[in-house]
């Protein structure tokens, strides 16, 4: 199922992407990343960040690509099963509209985990790229982030501790 998700942000591309492209500081902008972990091998395309997310549980990604000509990035989950997906690829882009406004744009491909409807899970990767790009306006902005609920968002650590009981 492919997931799309634009916002425009009165940021300059240049002060967008400055953080955006960092692999390494997802924390900074995501929900609960403040009490998270995160463990990196790598550096470039082929890196892989390993999370602990406190929402969420393990999800590991490999960065694919990122271009900072193009201001664009992407990234597949090679570790967990976050929001209930079985795997995805994301693909980020910010967009100069002036000098102090942008379009980040969002890009995704993903498979539900059996037997949970794609629709709902593609609905929750979405509010997840949301509250993402929230936090990242926010970080950046020096502000607290204002966050969606996250539908979903235990269900990894729910899984795995049903399986632990059994």
């Amino acid at each position: 199922m492919e997931i799309r998700y634009q916002r425009k942000i009165d940021l300059s591309a240049a002060e967008v992407w400055a953080e955006l492209r960092h692999f390494d500081r997802v924390l900074n902008w995501v929900p609960g990343g403040k009490n998270s972990t995160i463990a990196m091998q790598g550096e470039g395309p082929g890196a892989v960040r390993t999370l602990h997310l406190t929402t969420q549980g393990y999800v590991q990604h490999k960065l694919l690509t990122c271009d900072n000509t193009k201001r664009m990035l992407s990234y597949t989950l090679t570790g967990g099963k976050p929001l209930g997906m079985r795997d995805y690829t994301v693909t980020a882009k910010v967009g100069a509209i002036n000098d102090h406004l942008c379009c980040i744009s969002w890009q995704g491909k993903m498979t539900a985990q059996a037997p949970l409807n794609a629709g709902d899970i593609g609905h929750a990767l979405e509010v997840g790229l949301q509250n993402m790009t929230s936090g990242l306006i926010a970080y950046i902005k020096g502000q607290p982030p204002q966050y969606r609920h996250q539908p979903n968002e235990d269900w990894q650590q729910q899984h795995t501790q049903a399986h632990a009981r059994e």
